[in-house]
């Protein structure tokens, strides 16, 4: 009898142990479900780096996050000027922004008689604003001056190493005090409406000064700005005030508008900052994918370019996905991880004539 009790007992036990198993494996199945059907739906990204996010983690920038264009689709379409702006992005608390680890790569300048202040009596008129990518090389090996070469035209490049395309926080917004050497501040001067003399030091002001360069008879500006916004740690954008010019994307919008007013038949190509690798010295920290300013990474900078682009109906040249600069190029590209070698210099050259290029054919088409 007690043997018969001690068996029962036994079977009530295993059958529990089954029937707990058996739920147990109900419950990972349905989870595992419920993560397939995450995984499956509209409302997740999944990052550069694998991390699958939900669309309402992210921010702005980060859904804004510039994809492989036709060249085609660069100018924006009436329909698509009802986008809604991005939101103003702000320093998360939890991000703590130690761009002090990293060096800023400084380069000489070089100039020669191939640097042209002068008109050259070509159809085409080019005028360049930029940092340090246009303003470098001067001698006949620069972007600028392979452009022109290419596209048959006049150019004047007013690009200034070292230079934001946005106001810093304490530049006074004053035409009378004005003292920035910015993107905004060259605009301002090729309005006319402040002074050259804070370009004394730069060779954009033999430009500027030339009573023979005439800005309104410009078919295309291009501007190259966006890696020194990152250094500095420029914000992107502004929430309600898209023309604030102390945010990368408000000084875009601003440059576009006024560029247009000098030279209303001029088309503006905004061009992004190309790919880059980042160094403390010795080593290397990241690159424009993972290193982040607290504001985002150099490639959400790429982002707001591209959509300022759109909603302003300019073209683009996504200098950072286009030219084929990444990882595994950026030994033949790249001199310091930002500045490019004559083979990246050449390679950007080609790049933008073939866009120009193309854009005139439609044009006379």
């Amino acid at each position: 009898m007690r043997n018969k009790i001690l068996l029962r007992i036994t079977g009530l036990l295993a059958a529990a142990s089954l029937l707990v198993v058996m739920m147990s494996g109900c419950s990972v199945k349905a989870e595992e479900n419920r993560n397939d059907e995450r995984l499956s739906s509209d409302n997740i990204i999944i990052t550069e780096t694998g991390e699958v996010l939900e669309k309402e983690e992210l921010t702005p920038t980060e859904t804004e996050a510039p994809q492989e264009e036709k060249e085609s689709e660069a100018v924006q379409t009436p329909e698509q000027a009802d986008e809604p702006e991005p939101e103003a992005t702000a320093i998360p608390e939890n991000i703590a922004p130690d761009m002090s680890k990293v060096v800023e790569p400084e380069q000489e300048q070089i100039i020669t008689e191939e640097d042209h202040t002068e008109p050259q009596g070509n159809d085409l008129q080019l005028v360049f604003l930029g940092d340090s990518i246009f303003d470098t090389y001067r001698d006949g090996t620069g972007i600028p001056y392979r452009t022109a070469e290419q596209c048959e035209a006049d150019m004047y490049n007013l690009a200034i190493g070292g230079t934001c395309a946005a106001l810093d926080t304490y530049d006074p917004l004053g035409s009378e005090e004005w003292s920035s050497r910015s993107m905004v501040g060259v605009v301002k001067a090729i309005e006319g409406k402040i002074s050259t003399d804070i370009f004394a030091n730069d060779a954009a002001k033999r430009i500027f000064d030339n009573p023979n360069v005439d800005f309104t008879k410009t078919d295309y500006f291009i501007v190259e700005y966006g890696t020194n916004d990152f250094f500095n740690c420029i914000p992107l954008d502004s929430e309600g005030e898209i023309y604030n010019l102390k945010t990368y994307a408000g000084a875009l919008r601003y440059a576009v508008g006024a560029l247009q007013e000098v030279a209303p038949d001029a088309t503006v190509i905004l061009c992004s900052p190309a790919y880059a690798r980042f160094f403390d010295g010795t080593w290397m920290i990241g690159d424009g994918n993972s290193v982040n300013n607290g504001f985002g990474t150099l490639f959400d900078y790429v982002g707001i370019c591209q959509y300022v682009a759109k909603s302003e109906q300019t073209l683009f040249l996504n200098a950072y996905l286009d030219l084929g600069i990444d990882g595994y190029t950026a030994e033949e590209y790249l001199e310091d991880g930002v500045h490019l070698t004559d083979a990246g210099r050449q390679l950007y050259a080609d790049t933008l004539a073939k866009m120009i290029l193309k854009h005139e054919e439609t044009k006379n088409n």
